[in-house]
């Protein structure tokens, strides 16, 4: 909320007289400002919403320290780095783990999707690009934590990206590709080992 003015008509030199109502309101409005260079702990009752054009600027010399939870909503630019500091730190993508049946997932919502180990039949899954922004990655994976001896079900998995056709993960082969929004199409930039050559871009591609 914002402070009520203690007197809305305002004061007249020589004129105007203050009340104690009025002098109690400022009293009371002043204590609860938020000190600008001495600072201190403040308890708000409400969120304090910054609106207009001029935001919140923290100089290089200080540091913004939030404790609890925080959420970022619109285009955020970071010039610097981002360092993740203590055991507690980590990135938390956001995952899903996709049925044993067809859909279709809205990309922009996921990080990393993962495919059944155990499909019972051949499944369609469709990545669609509504709201996708450029530079966003989605990792599709079918693993497990014992693949090393055991193996996939003898049924595979389609990935429709968009493109002329499907991805086809084969049955009974553990695999992946991660694919990036580039604006206009997801582009795949790393996949598990395959004898197929894509047209000669896989095998023999490095000397």
């Amino acid at each position: 909320m914002t402070f009520s003015r203690a007197k809305p008509s305002g004061w007249s030199d020589d004129i105007s007289t203050i009340t104690a109502t009025e002098i109690n309101t400022i009293d009371l409005n002043q204590s609860r400002a938020i000190d600008g260079t001495g600072g201190g702990t403040y308890t708000p009752s409400g969120a304090l919403t910054f609106g207009g054009a001029g935001g919140v600027n923290i100089a290089n010399t200080n540091t913004l320290t939030v404790a609890g939870a925080m959420t970022v909503s619109g285009t955020q630019t970071l010039s610097g780095q981002l360092v993740l500091s203590g055991s507690g730190a980590a990135i938390r993508y956001r995952v899903l783990s996709l049925p044993d049946s067809n859909l279709t997932v809205l990309g922009r919502q996921y990080d990393v999707l993962l495919v059944p180990s155990n499909l019972t039949a051949t499944r369609l899954y469709t990545l669609t690009s509504t709201g996708a922004k450029i530079g966003h990655v989605v990792r599709i994976v079918r693993a497990d934590v014992n693949m090393g001896n055991t193996a996939p079900s003898a049924f595979g998995a389609n990935l429709d990206l968009g493109g002329t056709g499907p991805w086809a993960m084969r049955p009974s082969k553990w695999s992946y590709v991660h694919v990036l929004w580039t604006g206009s199409q997801w582009q795949p930039v790393a996949w598990s080992p395959t004898t197929i050559d894509f047209a000669n871009a896989v095998r023999d591609s490095w000397s």
